[in-house]
């Protein structure tokens, strides 16, 4: 596939239908070759949390990167957004260097999408006189991390509903 031109805006309350859905397609297509079916199922499969999508939206940087629906690109038509505009992924980022959330769209992995997104969170970061950021990192997201820059101090251990989830503590220096 051709790079798509990809454009960032801030995350509002309506996008969460959207984001949901495109974080669970994400979740059962690329996550669910380092999970098991019953990791993937809590991870992804649970009712949507709204007061946490919103209250993310609303005290983090929370920030979209959305891609023009043109003709060649074959993404999931439930990744449509108002207008002609697919959502390609999403991150965001707390006021104390968290980076919360960093997904992409299965339908555009390795399209530059994830290197667009924390390129805004770093700057996001020092812009908050940030002096590092860290992150709870899944398996399947560790490698990108490392090759940005991210240092791996440590496993960390999440329990969540009922499923043991090993993360990796990711830390960068800004």
């Amino acid at each position: 596939m051709n790079s798509p031109e990809i454009n960032l805006r801030t995350a509002v309350f309506d996008d969460i239908p959207k984001i949901v859905e495109m974080y669970r397609g994400t979740v059962h297509a690329v996550n669910a070759k380092d999970y098991t079916p019953e990791q993937i199922k809590v991870w992804a499969d649970g009712p949507v949390n709204y007061p946490r999508w919103e209250k993310a939206i609303e005290e983090q940087y929370f920030v979209l990167a959305e891609i023009d629906n043109t003709p060649g690109l074959k993404p999931d038509p439930s990744l449509k957004k108002e207008g002609n505009k697919l959502i390609a992924g999403f991150s965001s980022l707390a006021k104390d260097g968290y980076l919360d959330f960093m997904y992409v769209s299965k339908d555009f992995q390795r399209c530059g999408v994830a290197s667009k997104l924390l390129a805004a969170i770093e700057q996001k970061a020092k812009e908050q006189n940030n002096p590092e950021i860290y992150s709870h990192v899944s398996k399947t997201a560790k490698g990108f991390f490392l090759k940005m820059g991210y240092e791996h101090k440590e496993d960390i251990k999440d329990m969540y509903k009922g499923e043991l989830f090993i993360n990796a503590l990711m830390v960068k220096k800004l």
